[in-house]
């Protein structure tokens, strides 16, 4: 639609796909020089191209950090940004929701893609007349979910990106667990079973914290990895203060019957985008993207169109 020719830098995590991808756009007859994709490291490739005065605008997915390197470097010649960055996002369970529906949908939303996905849960706020229960049947659906290699059909979560990142996500279970909270199925507590190729893969069984204060790393910081915290709450007010109370704005999602208090805190919440009573519908004409540290500018169909051209007004006398 807007005719642009694109420059990408892939993850150097991710430089295979990349490269298919490619393959993909010559079967699919795109002209060469229209999609140029240029593989290496970020400090490497991803800075030169931020710098370079002939790259005059930068769509930037990934870390909150990264997102800060590239807004600086990006001022010196005052380059048009869109900056999707990180999350910790949160679900609001209020007592009169509806648990068949939300249950699933909150396990799907804290697990998916092993949990690397922006847009995943990471933090529960359930209402304390159905806490107790809502962990019971949370934690019981959790261990239904298989850990293993992704091209099995039974696999629901495969492995994490690489072993620093295993290692970083652990971490955040270790410290939660050295401040006094408590892990009711997950690493470390229980055993994960591969099958003998893959033991040393980057595997981690999903984990649910609980016992957990709102100011532990676990709860502000982004894991992306299969984590979430599950902790309870009384009124309307007080979870969506302690819900806002992240230097994070992605998402969010709100679990209730009642329509008006679903809008009321939608409303209220300091994010890009909140589902209400589901997660991660997506349509491309719709607006997305974060507000706080979480990101800078909105895509989609015409907010991307907006973004990729410039208006011009002339003026013509005759």
């Amino acid at each position: 639609m807007a005719g642009n020719t694109v420059v990408c830098k892939p993850s150097e995590m991710t430089s295979v796909t990349s490269w298919m991808l490619c393959d993909i756009f010559r079967e699919a007859g795109i002209p060469p020089g229209v999609v140029n994709m240029v593989f290496g490291t970020g400090p490497k490739a991803g800075e030169a191209l931020v710098k370079h005065p002939d790259v005059a605008l930068i769509s930037f997915t990934g870390s909150t950090l990264t997102g800060q390197r590239i807004y600086r470097l990006a001022a010196d010649h005052y380059k048009k940004l869109s900056l999707e960055m990180g999350g910790k996002n949160a679900a609001i369970i209020f007592d009169d929701a509806n648990l068949d529906m939300c249950i699933p949908a909150t396990v799907k939303s804290a697990f998916l893609n092993q949990g690397e996905v922006c847009l995943c849960t990471s933090r529960l706020f359930v209402q304390k007349g159905i806490y107790d229960s809502f962990v019971r049947a949370f934690v019981h659906e959790t261990r239904q979910l298989k850990v293993g290699p992704p091209l099995k059909n039974d696999t629901t979560v495969g492995a994490l990106i690489s072993a620093d990142h295993l290692s970083k996500v652990q971490r955040f279970v270790d410290d939660a667990l050295a401040s006094g909270a408590s892990v009711l199925t997950g690493y470390p507590e229980d055993r994960l079973e591969l099958p003998s190729e893959y033991k040393n893969g980057y595997f981690m069984l999903p984990t649910v914290i609980v016992g957990v204060e709102d100011s532990a790393v676990c709860m502000k910081e982004e894991i992306f990895g299969p984590v979430v915290c599950i902790v309870p709450f009384s009124d309307e007010n007080e979870v969506v203060e302690r819900a806002n109370d992240v230097k994070y704005g992605l998402c969010a999602s709100v679990w209730s019957t009642d329509v008006g208090r679903v809008h009321r805190v939608a409303n209220e919440l300091q994010v890009g985008t909140v589902w209400c009573n589901c997660w991660l519908v997506r349509c491309l004409d719709m607006p997305f993207g974060g507000v706080k540290q979480s990101g800078l500018g909105r895509e989609g169909t015409w907010d991307s169109y907006e973004f990729y051209t410039e208006v011009k007004t002339v003026c013509v006398k005759y």
